[in-house]
């Protein structure tokens, strides 16, 4: 499942506030070996999160990364919505028939991170678990059962979801993820709207399909960080005023204007390292690649930007089985080390990587990087 949208420098979140994106799929052979649902019983469902003026015209007002709102019309470190939108409708509802349905999700708000689960509509707490088969770069490996799933701006899952013997219930498509994200565990209090409802299920329609395998196992290459011609390290920073309000965002000092430092040669194998000093988790995309996570480290953030010592200080933790297969967008944590192993294929040329937070892309943390051959 892939996805594009407007990407003009400095207004690429202004652009796709007011619509331009949308998703397309590539099917392979082992997908279709699998008997998964289809047509109607495989759903595209694209998150996003507006704000409507009185007369129900979008409005773009960004926050301070508290949530603290921005004048209109002014550049912000994130945006958030006080309305949930998917598909293009707010709190849709989706009519179901008590079999398993494939839903093909997509985070495509601005800066706002979603933990999905399924929930009563009277009550907050998890109904039922789903399968996670996929995310950004196509299938894991094997299904994994998960109660809910968190997503940050441009990842996307492929989930099956059962509702067999389900008939005349209702469910919320429901979120927790706090706003911003991680929130207060990172000292963020949550000014802005959380969006706890997203869709509305119901299960009334009749039964026209049978059921579908949800077990498998596919061969998924693993790359070998062993293999890497290089390492590199790529430094998320935010300069912030005297009263703590965002300047603007880098990666490694850098703006995105300024010449290309990163080289990659065309078929070989690296490691990137992006050490966030940020509070925020950075949900970092990498143009051109598909790409597999090694770890997640602690650091010392205040020795690292005081005297550029990098002190690891916790051992590493390993990607979830949920992050086990490609992506493209992987998650930086506040204060951690995210390495991935990334193999250039395809063509030589120039190309970006960025954080997937638009406010955060637009200024300014997106750098260039040139694949040679």
């Amino acid at each position: 499942m892939l996805w594009y949208h407007d990407h003009a420098i400095g207004i690429t979140r202004l652009n796709n506030y007011a619509g331009l994106s949308g998703i397309y799929f590539l099917r392979g052979e082992e997908e279709s070996k699998l008997d998964l649902p289809q047509g109607k019983y495989e759903i595209p469902l694209v998150l996003q999160d507006r704000r409507l003026d009185e007369d129900a015209r979008l409005q773009y007002i960004p926050t301070e990364m508290d949530g603290t709102p921005h004048p209109d019309g002014s550049w912000g470190p994130e945006f958030f919505g006080n309305l949930p939108v998917v598909n293009g409708a707010i709190y849709p509802v989706l009519d179901v028939e008590p079999r398993v349905y494939r839903f093909r999700v997509l985070n495509a708000a601005n800066s706002r991170f979603f933990r999905f689960f399924f929930s009563k509509p009277s009550a907050d707490f998890v109904a039922f678990a789903f399968t996670v088969i996929g995310g950004d770069g196509g299938l894991l490996p094997s299904p994994v059962v998960v109660p809910s799933l968190l997503l940050g701006p441009a990842e996307r899952a492929d989930i099956l979801v059962d509702f067999t013997n389900m008939d005349g219930e209702e469910f919320i498509f429901a979120n927790n993820a706090p706003a911003p994200f991680p929130g207060e565990e990172a000292g963020m209090p949550q000014i802005a709207p959380r969006l706890p409802h997203l869709l509305k299920v119901r299960v009334n329609l009749p039964l026209e399909g049978g059921a579908e395998r949800k077990t498998w196992t596919i061969p998924v290459e693993r790359l070998d960080p062993a293999s890497a011609a290089v390492t590199r390290d790529l430094v998320l920073t935010e300069d912030l005023d005297k009263n703590q309000k965002s300047l603007g965002l880098r990666i490694n000092g850098k703006r995105y204007h300024e010449p290309v430092t990163e080289r990659p040669r065309l078929g070989t194998t690296e490691i990137w390292r992006f050490i966030n000093t940020t509070d925020d988790a950075h949900p970092v995309h990498i143009h051109l690649v598909q790409l597999q996570i090694i770890d997640r480290t602690p650091f010392d953030v205040n020795l690292f930007l005081d005297k550029k010592k990098l002190n690891l200080t916790g051992p590493p933790s390993y990607p979830r089985a949920t992050e086990g297969g490609w992506k493209d967008t992987v998650r930086a944590d506040a204060g951690q080390v995210l390495s991935v192993v990334v193999r250039f294929d395809g063509y030589p040329g120039k190309y970006v990587f960025h954080c997937h937070m638009l406010e955060h892309e637009d200024n300014d943390m997106m750098r260039p990087f040139e694949v040679i051959a």
